[in-house]
């Protein structure tokens, strides 16, 4: 994981200097959680960076993330009964499908005030999500998941996307093997093993 590291505070230098360049434009903060409905899928590497962050976490906490996440997943297996504690075999379409079927649900790990309780464990993909991300050939690879965000793609910072997408697929089939591929939703990575 100590690498995996690494390779989240790639992700988070650039966040940071995004946000220094264009403060006015990248309204995000403690609280924000514009970005935290829905459901999408992270990777095995992102899972046991969740589930490390939970064990940090006081018994309240680590039970209310559950029950929530127990319920987001009790909806969503009546209506994908092959749901089971990751995505392993299930396709890109019938991920999507399965996500939007939940509609805008909140992230089970959020507390009552909106804060992100495993936020230095949080996916990277969680950490891409404020201004557009921008390869270094100047093509848009993520729009930004932030609606309040007013930084166009035109304006933010290149960041080397492919390289770091290199490192994780590296990361993933060294500590996974014949498992790199497989993702699965927050709600699983939360839920007890």
């Amino acid at each position: 994981m100590r690498e995996y590291r690494a390779l989240l505070a790639r992700a988070d230098g650039h966040d940071r200097a995004c946000r220094a360049a264009f403060p006015r434009d990248i309204p995000c903060g403690r609280g924000c959680r514009d970005c935290c409905l829905g459901l999408f899928d992270v990777s095995l590497l992102d899972r046991d960076l969740l589930r490390e962050g939970l064990e940090a976490l006081g018994a309240g906490d680590r039970r209310d993330i559950g029950a929530r996440a127990a319920a987001i997943l009790e909806n969503l297996r009546t209506r994908f009964p092959g749901l089971g504690e990751d995505l392993d075999g299930w396709g890109d379409e019938e991920i999507d499908a399965l996500c939007d079927a939940e509609g805008p649900v909140e992230c089970p790990v959020l507390g009552k005030e909106g804060e992100c309780r495993l936020y230095d464990h949080r996916p990277l993909l969680c950490r891409l999500q404020g201004a557009p991300l921008v390869d270094l050939a100047g093509v848009t690879v993520h729009p930004g998941g932030c609606p309040r965000c007013t930084l166009g793609p035109d304006r933010v910072p290149r960041f080397d996307v492919e390289a770091l997408r290199r490192e994780e697929r590296r990361l993933l089939r060294r500590r996974y093997r014949g498992r790199s591929g497989v993702t699965v939703l927050i709600p699983q990575a939360v839920s007890a093993p």
